[in-house]
């Protein structure tokens, strides 16, 4: 409309990136380990809250990749899939 880019795709395509650069990152990086970490306990009752690894799961699914985790370790791959997503409206249907 304003020939300015959409908002919500940019934000799209760079949690995608940072999940790409997450997915590469050693074992021992703290943020490595805070992603893999699972807390203890139980959840409140209700619906549950998004996390972000969700909605990276629900954008990758919309461009037709089922284990973006696998998809992330190849760089190239990423990259690939990145540019593809760049021009793409609408990643989610929020």
């Amino acid at each position: 409309m304003f020939d300015e880019p959409n908002i919500v795709n940019y934000i799209e395509v760079n949690r995608l990136a940072r999940a790409g650069h997450l997915m590469r990152m050693n074992n021992d990086s703290i943020l490595k380990k805070i992603f893999n970490t699972r807390p203890d306990g139980v959840r409140r009752v209700g619906r549950p809250k998004l996390r972000w690894e969700d909605r990276v799961d629900k954008d990758m699914r919309t461009l037709d990749v089922k284990n973006w985790k696998k998809v992330a370790l190849d760089r190239d791959e990423c990259a690939k899939l990145l540019k593809k997503a760049r021009p793409r409206q609408g990643l989610s249907s929020q």
